[in-house]
């Protein structure tokens, strides 16, 4: 369920985001009613969003070294996918799966 209006989120990946932040998957309608409130922050937390993508790198592994098992599991297909200018490393990405687990 999107943590902000409680609806269940689409099966359907592009109607949601997550957000590095706060690991929360949001609904693109609380999104979009953020951003029409001129709200540019995370709709959950309120964080600044980040700009490039070794922030967003940044604010993962913070939630990783934290124990957040939803961080570990994104930091894992990260690097399944090679995202964010990470080098895609499948070995990485099933010690972090497993970690998560």
């Amino acid at each position: 369920d999107c943590p902000i209006c409680q609806l269940p989120v689409p099966l359907d990946i592009k109607q949601s985001e997550m957000r590095p932040c706060c690991m929360k998957l949001v609904c693109l309608g609380c999104a979009l009613a953020a951003d029409k409130r001129g709200m540019w922050d995370c709709p959950f937390c309120r964080t600044p969003m980040p700009k490039t993508d070794s922030q967003v790198l940044a604010m993962i592994r913070k939630r990783v070294d934290a124990g957040d098992s939803e961080a570990i599991y994104f930091m894992g297909t990260q690097y399944e996918y090679g995202q964010h200018g990470l080098e895609k490393n499948v070995t990485r990405a099933v010690e972090l799966y497993e970690r998560a687990a």
